[in-house]
């Protein structure tokens, strides 16, 4: 025989237990939404901050495109060097093609010999380095079989750390 339990009622039943029970009231929900401006400017205020990062590293990369086809093809002209030593001709050019992209053209268009040295190291961050501007005056005056094999390389690594760190602001 199983037990038969009585229906609770209110008042009734378990001794004094059932007159102190209370119907469970549930809280009110909680908002998902924000109540107060503070919160709203708390939320709003890092997420305008990232998006205005977002968008400046965007801007940077789009601004920044013909440094990393300069510098693409100052490695395939790199590679090519190594079966064709006159491959160095085309370096001044590539140099200045990457530098009338970032300046204004009536700075740079004029610029030879000397003075494009020292507008390279001008705008480089760091000077353009000896060996690297005795081999480009001596592609420019002599063509690129009188260049040495050191002074090639030179001029390579000088071209790729001024076509990475130049700074269009002068």
């Amino acid at each position: 025989m199983t037990p038969v339990v009585p229906p609770y009622r209110r008042g009734g039943g378990f001794g004094s237990l059932g007159v102190r029970f209370r119907e469970v009231l549930e809280p009110p929900a909680v908002h998902l939404r924000p109540e107060t401006f503070g919160a709203w400017l708390t939320l709003g205020l890092p997420t305008a901050a990232v998006l205005a990062g977002f968008a400046w590293l965007v801007w940077r990369a789009v601004r920044r495109r013909h440094r990393r086809a300069a510098e693409r093809e100052l490695r395939a002209l790199d590679a090519r060097f190594r079966r064709d030593p006159s491959v160095l001709e085309e370096v001044p050019a590539l140099l200045k093609s990457c530098a009338l992209t970032s300046f204004e053209r009536a700075k740079v268009a004029s610029l030879s010999g000397e003075r494009w040295i020292a507008f390279l190291s001008a705008t480089g961050g760091a000077p353009f380095g000896e060996a690297a501007s005795r081999a480009l005056l001596t592609i420019t005056t002599r063509g690129a079989a009188a260049v040495s094999q050191a002074d090639a390389a030179n001029l390579f690594l000088g071209a790729r750390a001024w076509i990475r760190r130049h700074r269009a602001e002068l």
